[in-house]
């Protein structure tokens, strides 16, 4: 395998879907199905066994067992470097949010199509978030009901620097771009991103951006 193909991880407990959706991934250049499960318990026990882990796990919500929600948390915990998309039909606000809040990087309906499914993984994968169109209003009037706090002490916690890159990110620019627009290397602004991610104690650029927002630090 390519050191550059991308490995996912389908848990969906619908044999036909599931079957499906890892069919695309390994017919798709790039990508490769690195394994299926049934349920979110299912997975962990996969992950627990596994000497290698994936790059990204595409997440039902609703199935037997662990609720998808809740197995977010212990996947990354078995998995810290990989990036949780939710796959699922539900498009509840509760859903989304505490899907984000846990640490996924990207929501998406059933209805997404191939593409966008594959073009969701390869964003989460450059550092960006993938959320289905028609939940991007629904996850911005979340954000905007979350009245900011009062000036705390920790408004210096981030660098200038590091504050100038959670904005970009929050204006949707992956590393890449955030790279070539700051005048400096990918390997750089990882390094950056990782520091704001411990400094705000989140798991990814959502939840990330949240936290600067309700801080009203941008």
């Amino acid at each position: 395998m390519n050191e550059s193909t991308i490995r996912i991880m389908v848990v969906e407990d619908n044999t036909v879907y599931r079957q499906a959706i890892a069919s695309s991934l390994d017919n798709h250049p790039g990508f490769s199905c690195f394994a299926e499960a049934a349920s979110g318990d299912d997975a962990i026990l996969r992950l627990q066994h596994s000497e290698t882990t994936p790059d990204v796990i595409l997440l039902d919500l609703e199935m037997p067992g662990i609720h998808g929600i809740d197995a977010i948390p212990r996947l990354l915990k078995l998995a810290p470097e990989c990036h949780i998309i939710i796959l699922t039909q539900s498009d509840r606000e509760v859903h989304v949010l505490q899907a984000i809040t846990r640490g996924a990087s990207g929501y998406l309906l059933k209805t997404a199509t191939r593409d966008d499914i594959h073009n969701g993984i390869r964003e989460v994968r450059e550092g960006g978030a993938s959320i289905d169109p028609k939940l991007a209003q629904i996850t911005l009037n979340l954000i905007r009901r979350i009245q900011p706090d009062a000036p705390e002490q920790d408004e210096h916690l981030l660098t200038p620097r590091e504050l100038e890159v959670l904005q970009l990110l929050g204006d949707g620019y992956v590393k890449k771009e955030i790279a070539d627009q700051l005048n400096l290397s990918p390997h750089g602004i990882d390094k950056r991103v990782r520091r704001i991610y411990n400094k705000l104690q989140v798991n990814n650029v959502a939840a990330a951006v949240a936290t600067a927002i309700r801080k009203g630090w941008i």
